[in-house]
């Protein structure tokens, strides 16, 4: 591929040039391809690429086309893998869900053709306040029924959330819901094909992303459950359940924290016929979850029609979703990001008595990976400075087989968000190289 600025020659699959860094990928207006789709404006970028409004002259018709990164699509199996997928997600014609055109490739340009949707995303509703309780509960219902048909053909969505929900109005002015962006959907099989991450990788948004998909397990469709509950949650409130003041916090709290814990009060913004509805779909063990998202809409069809029968007395005479504005939250700050991992590694955390037995264990998450040491979360209070623990690392190669150690703690503290971490010295052996790679004096999470 010749770089339309510096003229540099690059390999077919690179997506910016090597040599003077434009992207390679990156369409203008009025860029045509596969001598039918006229490119008008970028509306949005995803983790499988950017995503335009395009013509498409053949039909006369507005359309989306995701451009698509090029190691998503080469030859490698992943390539095929997501080819694949992208026939099932085709098969999908449901009112609630985006539909699916085809897949193609212009030269180097890898895209997916798709429905444009005419709408605002709920999450810059809910900013705005303008849902009606009733409107609330038809876009979690709708939300459901769409998953149902998207799981119906085998695929599980893996990254729900409100920013990927549509909404439209039809003729008559009623909501109409689409669910977008199946940017890291995979097929659900008996193994046979597997995700677009390697074992361990984490994929998603992580206050949407089941504890599960947190501890890089294998998923199923009671994944896309557990985060329309976290929908259905903000929808009504505005905020997600589950927000630490980083990634891995968050992904901690969704791990060992209760939607709504003993004791304490239920905020009142949700109905009440919908808190076991929410508390269900929330339920940390994936089968005691919701069996299937057509179940989950059955029983929030009752829950609005129980709402419609006993409507609070406090309700706002707009009828409108009491959503209180939300603030920006403040990035965290940069932390020693010569050993900071992109991709969170998964840990199990042992600590051993006397005679061998082992006294605690839980499986948990390293938030930063060095060749000497970690910083894992843990729920263990008796543990400190000075403490010796065994730390096996999950998923890895299995030719170098587990990782296990000894580990002794330097430093234990509980931060702003109420987890407690341990700074963590490896004893044994530093951590393996598919963990950290050595680069000259730095380290890096690769």
């Amino acid at each position: 591929m010749i770089c339309p600025s510096c003229k540099a020659k690059n390999d077919d699959g690179a997506e910016a040039c090597f040599t003077c860094g434009r992207a390679l990928t990156a369409l203008t207006q009025g860029a045509v391809i596969a001598n039918r789709y006229e490119v008008q404006k970028p509306i949005g970028r995803g983790g499988m690429g950017m995503v335009y409004r395009a013509h498409d002259r053949m039909l006369d018709e507005t359309v989306a086309i995701k451009v698509l990164r090029a190691e998503l699509t080469g030859a490698s199996e992943a390539g095929q893998r997501f080819r694949s997928e992208i026939k099932l997600a085709r098969k999908v014609s449901h009112r609630n869900v985006c539909r699916i055109h085809e897949y193609g490739e212009d030269g180097s340009i890898r895209y997916i053709s798709m429905e444009y949707v005419e709408g605002t995303d709920v999450k810059q509703i809910l900013r705005e306040g303008s849902l009606t309780l009733d409107e609330a509960f038809e876009v979690c219902i709708q939300m459901a029924d769409g998953l149902h048909a998207i799981h119906e053909v085998g695929i599980i969505h893996r990254d729900l959330k409100t920013p990927n929900i549509m909404l439209m109005r039809d003729a008559r002015g009623a909501a109409v819901v689409r669910l977008m962006d199946f940017g890291i959907a995979k097929v659900e099989s008996g193994g046979t094909s597997g995700s677009l991450t390697t074992t361990g990788q984490i994929m998603g948004t992580p206050e949407y992303m089941s504890p599960e998909q947190c501890m890089g397990e294998k998923i199923d469709h009671r994944s896309d459950i557990y985060a329309a509950g976290i929908v259905i949650y903000e929808t009504f409130t505005g905020q997600v359940p589950f927000k630490g003041d980083s990634a891995v916090a968050t992904l901690f709290k969704h791990i060992q924290d209760q939607v709504f814990p003993e004791g304490s009060p239920v905020d009142t913004r949700i109905p009440v016929s919908l808190i076991p509805v929410i508390r269900r779909a929330l339920h940390k063990n994936r089968v005691d979850r919701f069996a299937t998202a057509q179940e989950m809409a059955a029983v929030l069809r009752e829950a609005h029609a129980q709402f419609k029968a006993s409507p609070p007395s406090d309700l706002l005479p707009t009828g409108r979703v009491p959503v209180a504005p939300l603030m920006p939250t403040p990035p965290p700050p940069e932390r020693r990001r010569e050993t900071r991992t992109d991709i969170y590694a998964n840990f199990i955390l042992r600590r051993i008595g006397d005679q061998g037995i082992v006294l605690q264990e839980e499986r948990t998450i390293a938030e930063n990976v060095g060749r000497g040491g970690a910083r894992v979360m843990t729920t263990m209070a008796s543990l400190g400075p000075g403490d010796v623990v065994f730390i096996e690392e999950v998923g890895g190669p299995k030719a170098d087989g587990p990782y296990s150690t000894r580990a002794e703690i330097c430093h234990s503290y509980v931060g702003p968000d109420k987890i407690r971490r341990l700074n963590l010295k490896f004893l044994d052996r530093p951590a393996p190289k598919h963990l950290v790679v050595e680069e000259g004096a730095n380290s890096t999470r690769r």
